[in-house]
């Protein structure tokens, strides 16, 4: 694989700095994907242990008095600091095959490093790939000035520019003189399994069973004896099915408790198998007891249920009967789409007549009345889900902004020619 680094000025490793979350992500997608990135930084870094595994970092990137050079005149050190910037970066970036920078060529303040990176590029054998984090404004034409390293092009073919999103590309192209051909755009990664702090064994699902890419995730914590007998997993089950066959990706994940008997997972297994028949596989209907079994045949921590909440997005519940159900409080508060069963009344109480969708889940006579009255109900719900602004937003979010998104969009870049 090619050898990756990431620039930047940075003396710790606060992801509380958006700038340092957003290299954090980088060097996460890189290292999930087999990359071993360098990350470059000031010689005081004292952040290792926050670095995500997998990366070297290297701290050669000279400490240099940095001002905004608001004048048209060269400061005394000038010449000194740039001259430092450039040995060490030669130096050290001579394995360097693909190097992201971040408003080295941007910010007032970097201009040293700017004009240092400008002229070890050449004897370095790497493309450069420069984000830009902020909007452009008006190019200058200055001479003698230097402000002009920040407005002009004067690389290479293996240098581009990479903004975050699509509107100002033309723009900042025009900023330094170039052609909207020499900006590529990549969005910012912000992933739940990053940014929620989420517990390891709902990362691990996330990752076994690609939860981020579906449209449509269901979490019903339950009692595995009483799945099917009061809570109505079934239904929930044929819901999902009917909404795959309507070519939705979905994911019918089941927190289930008390699995450890013999007869418990009978029940599990038979399950599964019939879900399997009807168009519900096995990589789609998840029983945490079946992962690292047995540790939780007796169920999983508050947090774990908390988590996969937090992912959901439609909570189907058929149950027969609920006093003042916790489960529905948690999907509740976790802004769940509401689906409930309209035979147990003390459930518009606590679900509320206008904020939830509820249904009649009696089973018809026949297996094909049956396919088909679910089949009406799985289009009512995926249409309520559909015209769901908050649920959308969250689902492009999850498919457009995960860390495998940016991991392939990363790896474009590093094989580009």
């Amino acid at each position: 694989m090619k050898k990756v680094g990431i620039l930047t000025t940075f003396y710790s490793f606060d992801t509380g700095y958006s700038l340092c979350a957003v290299v954090r992500d980088q060097l996460l997608a890189l290292t999930s994907i087999g990359y071993s990135p360098v990350l470059f930084v000031l010689p005081t870094f004292k952040d290792d242990e926050l670095v995500p595994p997998g990366t070297e970092v290297r701290k050669i990137v000279p400490q240099l008095i940095l001002e905004p050079y608001k004048g048209t005149e060269y400061p005394e050190h000038w010449k000194e600091d740039v001259a430092k910037a450039r040995e060490m970066f030669e130096k050290n970036m001579e394995d360097i095959e693909v190097l992201f920078c971040h408003d080295i060529f941007f910010i007032d303040t970097f201009i040293p490093y700017n004009i240092a990176l400008r002229e070890a590029h050449p004897k370095l054998k790497c493309r450069i790939y420069a984000w830009c984090h902020s909007a452009p404004s008006t190019r200058l034409l200055l001479e003698n000035n230097p402000h002009a390293n920040r407005f002009s092009w004067n690389f290479d073919d293996r240098v581009k520019l990479v903004y975050l999103n699509h509107d100002k590309v033309t723009a900042l192209a025009e900023y330094y003189g170039t052609w909207p051909s020499n900006v590529r755009v990549v969005y910012n990664a912000r992933d739940p399994r990053t940014f929620w702090g989420l517990d390891p064994f709902v990362v691990k699902l996330i990752n076994e069973y690609n939860l981020l890419d579906k449209d449509v995730i269901t979490v019903y914590p339950l009692s595995t004896p009483r799945m099917i007998s009061g809570k109505g997993l079934d239904k929930v089950i044929r819901i999902h099915a009917e909404m795959q066959k309507l070519g939705m990706k979905t994911a019918l994940i089941v927190p289930n408790a008390h699995a450890n008997g013999h007869k418990d997972k009978r029940l599990i297994s038979e399950t599964q198998v019939w879900a399997s028949h009807i168009g519900l596989d096995h990589s789609s209907l998840v029983f945490t007891s079946l992962i690292d079994t047995p540790q939780h045949e007796m169920g999983v921590s508050s947090k774990i249920v908390s988590d996969l909440f937090r992912l959901a997005n439609i909570f189907i519940f058929p149950t027969y009967s609920e006093v003042c159900s916790l489960v529905l409080l948690e999907a509740m508060m976790s802004g769940n789409l509401l689906v409930l069963n309209k035979e147990v009344q003390s459930l518009y109480e606590f679900g509320g007549a206008d904020a939830a969708i509820y249904f009649d889940f009696t089973l018809r006579d026949t297996p094909k009345e049956n396919e088909s009255y679910f089949r009406d109900l799985a289009l009512i719900t995926l249409n309520a889900f559909e015209n769901s602004k908050p649920l959308q937003a969250k689902r492009r979010a999850f498919k457009n902004h995960s860390l495998e998104v940016m991991g392939r969009k990363l790896e474009q870049l590093i094989h580009e020619e």
